[in-house]
């Protein structure tokens, strides 16, 4: 009987220089049985909300650079940042300053670290503070579990809120004994997971 602890989006750190090149910046998962099957066959996806629309406004340029990096960060999730709100930053000393990330209807926290070298070069630091459920994680992890024909919902990630529950449908992997198989002949099967903290951690069950 396995839990596993899954970080289906990794807190992102970045480092890079504002006035230079642009610095360079996983996860195990399980399924337990549940000793009883619902009868009700569940829905797949998770808890949605009303999207939240990005600002039209441009960006300012540490708003740009943190938003380039993190962009090619979340592309191999299969998320998109579509806007990075700052406040303002003088660049007159070292300061921690938390902008707003809009990516694909879900808002977020990133706490940006900022300082200037003795050189006057700005750099920071950026991480993502608020987790999301990363949908496109979760699928892969199942399928490194065996798992085919993975659907976990259309939504590309569900916000991080603790005791949310992703229903999963699929071709379970064959049991341990040999019994059974996995593929478009098999029964289709379903796993919850659950979050258990707002930095994206769930715990996988079978349904």
């Amino acid at each position: 009987m396995r839990v596993a602890r899954v970080w289906l989006v990794r807190p992102l750190v970045l480092a890079a220089l504002l006035l230079g090149p642009l610095a360079g910046c996983g996860t195990t998962s399980g399924t337990q049985d549940a000793p009883t099957a619902p009868a009700a066959t569940p829905a797949v996806g998770g808890p949605t909300s009303r999207p939240v629309p990005a600002p039209t406004t441009g960006m300012d340029l540490l708003e740009l650079a943190v938003a380039a990096r993190l962009r090619r960060e979340l592309a191999g999730q299969g998320l998109t940042l579509d806007h990075l709100d700052c406040p303002p930053w003088r660049g007159r000393e070292n300061a921690v300053v938390r902008c707003t990330g809009y990516l694909d209807g879900l808002v977020g926290t990133v706490r940006v670290s900022l300082s200037r070298s003795p050189s006057g070069t700005v750099e920071f630091d950026a991480r993502l503070e608020d987790g999301v459920v990363a949908t496109q994680n979760l699928v892969r992890r199942l399928e490194a579990e065996g798992w085919t024909g993975v659907d976990c919902g259309d939504r590309a990630a569900y916000r991080a809120e603790v005791g949310a529950q992703i229903v999963c449908a699929g071709h379970g992997p064959a049991a341990a004994d040999g019994a059974g198989a996995a593929g478009p002949g098999a029964a289709t099967s379903y796993v919850v997971a659950t979050v258990t903290d707002e930095s994206g951690a769930v715990e996988i069950r079978a349904w």
